[in-house]
């Protein structure tokens, strides 16, 4: 039995008249009652009772008017399934995130838009740190990458590297610390004779090596006194006055009291969030409606991936 006969049969039980199915259906009255009678022939049981006058269901036949609509509304909802997902309107989208990035609006905002726009795309979400991030991307285990890697990174030529957020980096004290009784932004050179509170190195941030080559770049190395991978963490420890840190703006919106955030005076104090993704995917055209929503994401796109071998320097200007 194909899918048409189906289509003939609600047609009939519907309307329960030869004539007006037929028309429904655009074809003529005698064919359209001989397939019926072949559905009936084939199922081996009466569907319709037929008398000059109407026509009827049976008992047969009202339960498989039932199943002939579910049939029908599956094959439907087969065709759109299939079309939609090669439109990149379904489906699920893998994305691994630092802490931060759900602290920056540009993210936030971003993940709003598209989740409204399709409804009917599945998020899936991780934390993960930037190192896995990079190793993820690569591997094509994730579709989208949120990373905060160090400010010399150079991308693989297979990963793409969009900036959509950069922030300061800031110098986070303990509120008695004695720094906060002067104004203005501070040196890194007076943060010399500070103790730290730092992810442990190799952690996967590139934020590490930043932070120890701006104090390095300044005449001193820092001293590590406690690690803590948890942003939260770390900013509890230096409210216990166990040291200071260098943080992110956007972790400023992380509350935490007895600190205080203050500004560094220094030149490359920046800090900057990229969306990555392997553009080696071929047909990710789901994975590209979510890339143009961010900012820069639709122009990234756009532009021919770089030849096999060759490395492209990401540029250090920010989206405006």
């Amino acid at each position: 039995m194909e899918l048409r006969h189906f289509r003939y049969f609600v047609a009939v039980a519907e309307e329960l008249h030869f004539t007006r199915a037929a028309q429904r259906l655009n074809i003529g009255q005698p064919p359209l009652s001989l397939q019926i009678k072949a559905i009936e022939r084939e199922l081996g049981v009466t569907l319709l009772k037929r008398t000059r006058r109407k026509v009827e269901l049976t008992s047969a036949g009202e339960l498989f008017l039932k199943e002939a609509r579910l049939a029908l509304l599956q094959a439907s909802r087969a065709v759109d399934t299939v079309v939609r997902a090669a439109k990149g309107e379904i489906g699920t989208l893998r994305l691994s995130f630092i802490t931060s990035a759900p602290l920056v609006e540009t993210f936030t905002g971003a993940i709003r838009s598209f989740r409204h726009s399709n409804p009917n795309v599945h998020l899936e979400l991780k934390c993960r740190s930037s190192e896995a991030i990079m190793d993820e991307t690569m591997l094509n285990t994730i579709d989208v990458g949120f990373t905060r890697p160090a400010i010399q990174w150079v991308p693989p030529a297979a990963i793409r590297a969009v900036p959509i957020y950069e922030d300061d980096l800031m110098v986070v004290l303990p509120a008695d610390h004695p720094l906060n009784r002067t104004e203005g932004p501070i040196p890194i050179g007076a943060l010399r004779d500070e103790k730290f509170v730092l992810r442990p190195r190799g952690s996967g941030t590139g934020f590490y090596e930043q932070v120890f080559t701006m104090c390095t770049d300044a005449g001193f190395v820092p001293t590590i006194v406690q690690e803590a991978v948890e942003a939260a963490t770390t900013l509890g420890l230096v409210a216990s006055g166990l040291g200071i840190t260098i943080a992110p703006r956007a972790l400023r919106s992380i509350r935490v009291r007895d600190t205080v955030w203050r500004e560094l005076a220094d030149c490359d104090v920046r800090s900057r969030v990229l969306m990555i993704y392997n553009q080696g995917v071929r047909d990710a055209r789901l994975r590209d409606r979510f890339i143009s929503v961010f900012p820069g994401g639709a122009e990234a796109l756009a532009q021919t991936a770089p030849a096999r071998g060759k490395v492209r320097r990401l540029s250090a200007t920010p989206p405006q």
